[in-house]
């Protein structure tokens, strides 16, 4: 991730096969909305010991990739998952102008 952020102007982000989140590099790497691209970018070492960042580690059982299902594919693994996240898959939305994110919590 700290390669795409120094080469990329446009990041996609994506979980099991489904993007949950697009936006220029600064703003995903600033201002992550989905609490996956929140754990990733949480999970990237820094050699800057005077930035203290909140490392999320992601609980719960990871879906079968084989087996879509209704509902949110990261539900299992959100620490905002809802009842509407069992069965409603959250639809790219816009949340900035140029930022997108696929969460019914974002």
């Amino acid at each position: 991730l700290s390669v795409v952020r120094y080469f990329a102007d446009r990041v996609l982000v994506m979980y099991l096969g489904r993007i949950v989140e697009s936006a220029d590099q600064a703003t995903l790497w600033n201002q992550p909305c989905h609490p996956y691209t929140q754990a990733l970018i949480g999970a990237v070492p820094s050699t800057d010991r005077s930035k203290k960042r909140s490392i999320t580690v992601l609980q719960g059982d990871l879906p079968d990739p084989g087996e879509r299902g209704i509902g949110c594919s990261f539900r299992s693994r959100c620490p905002r998952a809802s009842a509407l996240c069992e069965t409603e898959e959250p639809p790219l939305r816009q949340v900035a102008t140029g930022h997108q994110t696929a969460c019914h919590h974002a």
